[in-house]
């Protein structure tokens, strides 16, 4: 008897599983935890605002929140009126847009992760490239490969150049290269705040990428998951502005190209949860098109009910996300110094969870004499892709500590490292002690 084969692009999926689940799946088996297992494994890897922890906990349990009828029932696929209107308040306390948004400008998914699959389905067919800068944040491959199978293009950027207009070269020539094969790009993605850089683009560097997407016709997805996550306003760093608030977008790109993303796992601190929205005043016609997609990522309706009641409390949302600031800021500063003192090269950071850092090869050395291995010549070793690897490895094995790699970032400059500071602050001092074990 025979059995049928699955299709290619289920078995495409398998064999294209991203790398990052492996290493969740070696911290998910001995995580860190104060009381209960203080020698398992810090994560320091994945971007959860635990600097809010206490008070979503106290303010959740608070609420105490019976079950009714309707969350036994079907609830509005892409979000009900009251949430989508919460929502839209965030946006028009928070972003400053240039004109209110409405519940209707909005649709509410199981995450983020199913917003960007979606909208991908919605704009691109299998095959169209998506240009994103790199390093890119790890899970957009997947999201937007595995089942809509566009091609994410990383476009790679000199970090020296990561704020500068004259980058746009670079988009020129991916563009050029996808188009001499006979293929087409559909999408610019920006994640603004950036991940992993924490970085926030300069407001003319990003109106000269939307003019680069005008003249190539492409939809822009801003991911502003970070928005609320900057931490640092000081004189000397860039202020982020939400797309949102441009008065004057449709003077570099037709406002319907334009789509923004955000939700409730960053600045929230509610990773968990498993919502995301997708913004987008002007274009109704992908509006309509993420309706017809929502019954595949479908809002449960208790969590629904839930996030309605919580966002409805103004005060205490405005207040914590104050406090995340205050928190981040904190972290970021004490993460900072601990690199800085111990001659870690790093990218400044001025928003999100992370910062991004450069291992020095002699932690490369220690690691690989630590293992035995003798065999190259010190001044001759370079960070490589199966470097990088081995000190994740050597991380979650030795020190108990888990700090992704730049290579599952889509990287080309290897040896560098994305460190989440927004955890709790006696669990980032453990975490940085282990960290300097390995240097």
């Amino acid at each position: 008897m025979s059995t049928p084969d699955l299709s290619l692009g289920a078995k495409a999926a398998v064999q294209n599983s991203p790398e990052f689940l492996k290493l969740f799946a070696r911290l998910a088996a001995n995580p860190y935890s104060k009381t209960d297992n203080a020698e398992g494994i810090i994560n320091a890897g994945v971007a959860i605002n635990g600097t809010i922890r206490h008070l979503l906990l106290d303010k959740l349990n608070s609420l105490d929140m019976n079950f009714v009828e309707t969350d036994l029932e079907y609830s509005v696929p892409h979000g009900t009126p009251h949430l989508r209107g919460e929502i839209a308040g965030i946006f028009n306390r928070h972003f400053n847009p240039a004109a209110p948004v409405n519940a209707d400008d909005i649709v509410v998914t199981n995450g983020c992760t199913s917003a960007i699959e979606m909208l991908t389905f919605a704009m691109c067919d299998p095959g169209d490239h998506i240009l994103i800068p790199s390093p890119l944040y790890l899970a957009l491959k997947s999201d937007m490969g595995t089942r809509a199978r566009a091609k994410v293009t990383p476009v790679h950027v000199p970090l020296d150049q990561i704020t500068d207009v004259a980058q746009i070269g670079y988009f020129e020539q991916a563009i050029a290269d996808i188009n001499s094969n006979g293929e087409q790009a559909k999408v610019l993605f920006l994640m603004v705040p950036n991940n992993p850089l924490g970085i926030v683009y300069p407001r003319n560097l990003v109106r000269a990428l939307l003019q680069f997407a005008s003249k190539h016709n492409l939809f822009v997805v801003l991911d502003e998951i970070y928005a609320l996550s900057v931490f640092d306003r000081s004189d000397n760093t860039t202020a982020f502005e939400s797309i949102l608030s441009w008065h004057d977008l449709d003077l570099y790109i037709d406002p319907k190209s334009v789509i923004v993303l955000h939700g409730l796992s960053k600045d929230f601190g509610l990773n968990g949860f498993r919502l995301g929205w997708v913004v987008s005043p002007w274009n109704k016609d992908i509006l309509k098109a993420l309706h017809a997609y929502s019954p595949f990522a479908f809002c449960p309706a208790f969590i629904d009910r839930l996030i309605t009641t919580l966002f409805s409390d103004h005060s205490f949302i405005d207040s914590m996300l104050q406090v995340s600031q205050i928190q981040l800021a904190e972290n970021y500063k004490k993460a900072a110094k601990f690199l800085t003192d111990h001659n870690v090269s790093f990218i400044p950071a001025s928003a999100g969870h992370f910062v991004w850092l450069q291992m020095p090869i002699h932690a490369c050395i220690k690691m690989l004499s630590a293992a035995g291995d003798n065999s190259a010549v010190a001044s001759e070793i370079k960070w490589t892709k199966e470097y990088e690897f081995d000190m994740t490895s050597n991380l979650l094995d030795n020190h108990a500590l888990y700090m992704p790699p730049g290579h599952v970032f889509l990287s080309n400059e290897f040896g560098w490292f994305r460190f989440t500071f927004a955890i709790e602050k006696g669990e980032l001092d453990i975490a940085l002690s282990r960290l300097a074990g390995a240097l």
